[in-house]
């Protein structure tokens, strides 16, 4: 969704321009969606259907990994890792050596390894966990057996739920993703599958295993362990996610000359005997964007966002000039930024604001002269023509986006008092709530800002004291000047 930004600025609200990471993978940016509704449904079952607590057992047993300060067990028949003994902070409670990960070294040395070493990491093992199911004899096909056959992940929706998502960004993601994935897979069959049958037989290399494969391999692995170095942690992906999370992944370096790896899951908080152990999936990632790569949602903490991307328009006079401005202070010409419910907008995206709509009189700002500064006259007002550009963009922005949603955000508190907690229905209306709030807070803070403007010091007041030639509350000193010079 391209809105109008003040001066022919782009507002692209969200992930609508392209689809974000997934893995380590990056859509390509020109991706352009259509409507979900002309599409076909997601050929994958929706049905969520737990891990085996048992087949994690046998490959765990079979591989003699003792799980030391922490047990499996199990909750809503998913398996799950509890604390063995009481703990301190910083103890660890499991410890994974990198002999015993899926890592690109495994899927290297396994049968397919010469037929997908050219492609990306993330293809690379979500492919090894297909082949794990077409060989049940292989030492890794326990554990792709205790593999969840489905997860939340919006990706394996079936339609009547996308339709929950209606208006959102999280939808159009979806889309940016689904297409990506459609591709991928034209690719791979054409490329891959095609010169070696034997090794990708069609009976377990079709697309909704492809798809499950490709959405199980990103909902099990966790910073550090993504892009190049992505690789899957057996046991440690037991760690459930909440944002109070009570330990953490921890790589440590460990064999002779510190050249091998262990992951360890660490105790953050003092933990009694048996509890089960959790940690924050993406510290830095809002309720939304959980929900695509991992299919969670902490509903006793949830986490609001929205995501703006910002774009010097092609046709603005001073693109040029203005594209170099923002690139020297570390930012592209188009840029995204992270809008908060609880937390005003940042100065970044402010000062990209202004700087954008800078014209007429305020141009002067433009010339090479002021180069190397600014960037920090942006930081704050610069006119008052200006700042009410860019409250009014950012106010028709988010209303035009607030249209956008079928239901009313008192509608969705309402709805979600009636749904169950931890459904795909209450994880839809979460979703669309959150960006709604974030929406509706971001434009009471710009129309409150616009109604201020007559109290804002600007640009042209700020120099005029630098010089002398206005005291500290706004009257000149030239009187006083003149006044003293004819005395």
């Amino acid at each position: 969704m391209n809105l109008d930004c003040g001066n022919g600025t782009s507002l692209i609200t969200g992930s609508a321009a392209r689809a974000t990471k997934a893995v380590g993978c990056r859509p390509p940016s020109y991706l352009r969606r259509q409507s979900f509704k002309s599409r076909t449904s997601c050929r994958a079952t929706s049905t969520s259907v737990s891990r085996s607590q048992n087949s994690i057992q046998s490959w765990a047993d079979q591989q003699e990994k003792q799980l030391q300060n922490c047990r499996l067990s199990s909750s809503k028949d998913t398996p799950v890792l509890l604390t063995a003994t009481s703990a301190q902070p910083g103890q660890c409670l499991l410890n994974v050596p990198d002999s015993s990960w899926i890592s690109l070294q495994v899927v290297a040395n396994s049968p397919i390894g010469d037929s997908v070493a050219s492609l990306e990491p993330w293809l690379q093992l979500a492919l090894f966990i297909l082949h794990g199911l077409s060989q049940r004899d292989s030492d890794w096909s326990q554990y792709v057996l205790s593999l969840p056959t489905s997860l939340d992940v919006p990706l394996l929706w079936n339609e009547d739920e996308l339709d929950l998502l209606e208006g959102t960004q999280l939808l159009s993601t979806v889309q940016g993703y689904r297409d990506f994935f459609d591709d991928r897979w034209l690719d791979l069959k054409e490329q891959v599958f095609g010169s070696a049958p034997d090794l990708f037989p069609a009976d377990h290399f079709f697309y909704e295993n492809f798809l499950w494969a490709v959405t199980t391999l990103r909902a099990h692995v966790h910073p550090p362990l993504q892009g190049s170095q992505v690789a899957l942690v057996p046991l440690a992906d037991l760690v459930q996610h909440a944002r109070d999370g009570n330990s953490q992944w921890k790589l440590q370096q460990a064999g002779f000359g510190q050249k091998r790896q262990s992951l360890l899951v660490e105790s953050k908080t003092e933990l009694a005997a048996g509890v089960p152990l959790t940690m924050d999936f993406g510290p830095d990632k809002t309720d939304a964007q959980l929900l695509l790569d991992y299919g969670v949602l902490d509903d006793d903490n949830p986490k609001a966002g929205y995501l703006l991307t910002l774009a010097i328009p092609d046709s603005d006079t001073c693109y040029d000039d203005k594209a170099d401005i923002v690139e020297l202070n570390g930012l592209q010409e188009s840029t995204e930024f992270l809008l908060h419910p609880d937390r005003p907008p940042s100065s970044d995206l402010t000062s990209f604001l202004r700087l954008t709509n800078i014209s007429g009189q305020d141009a002067f700002l433009m010339e090479a002269l002021f180069r190397n500064e600014v960037w920090g006259h942006m930081q704050v007002p610069v006119s008052r023509v200006n700042e009410e550009a860019v409250c009014q963009s950012m106010i028709d922005g988010c209303r035009e986006a607030l249209k956008g949603y079928p239901t009313s955000i008192n509608e969705d508190l309402s709805l979600l008092r009636d749904v169950q907690p931890g459904t795909r229905q209450s994880m839809a209306i979460r979703a669309r709530l959150g960006e709604k709030e974030t929406l509706d807070v971001t434009l009471r803070y710009f129309e409150d800002r616009k109604s201020k403007l007559d109290q804002i010091e600007y640009y042209q007041e700020r120099r005029l004291k630098g010089l002398g030639l206005l005291d500290d509350d706004g009257n000149n000193t030239w009187d006083d000047f003149f006044k003293d010079s004819i005395a």
